[in-house]
């Protein structure tokens, strides 16, 4: 049998709640932040948070792959979560993900995640957050669900 871990990283039950400042499991876990907080921002403040966030979110995952390769051979999975490049998909904030210093970075970096992944027979993968509804009625939900599938392809 082979079982994985699912997006969040905890070493210990009193981290269910929430990490303390000083818990090692902190930096193997993603950060977020919400479109109100970066609405409120100037676009200076609101773009070099999402800048932090990415670089944060790529080391965390490759730490987090780092410490499920020295897991037995049958632990050796973990599922990404959709937040690693929060509002990716928002419309107000999307731009950010394509200009080119964010795109050089990201090129830069997921592929030593995934070298690291395949070195240490780690499997990977990504779900969609719990807003997608394919089946909806409404077409606007199904259409930002494509958006968000697309952006796991991106």
């Amino acid at each position: 049998m082979k079982i994985g871990f699912c997006c969040k990283w905890i070493d210990t039950v009193e981290q269910i709640d929430g990490f303390k400042p000083k818990d090692a499991a902190k930096q193997l876990n993603t950060r977020v932040t919400t479109i109100t907080w970066l609405n409120r921002q100037t676009r200076e403040v609101a773009e070099q948070c999402l800048w932090d966030l990415m670089v944060h979110n790529i080391e965390s995952i490759r730490l987090l792959v780092e410490r499920v390769g020295n897991l037995d051979a049958h632990l050796r999975m973990v599922r990404l979560g959709s937040d690693i490049l929060p509002a990716y998909t928002e419309p107000t904030w999307s731009y950010f993900w394509r200009r080119a210093d964010v795109r050089d970075y990201c090129e830069r970096h997921f592929p030593v995640v995934g070298e690291l992944a395949r070195r240490r027979n780690v499997r990977l993968d990504f779900h969609p957050g719990q807003f997608c509804v394919l089946a909806s009625t409404d077409p606007g939900i199904v259409n930002r669900s494509l958006e968000e599938f697309e952006y796991h392809v991106d």
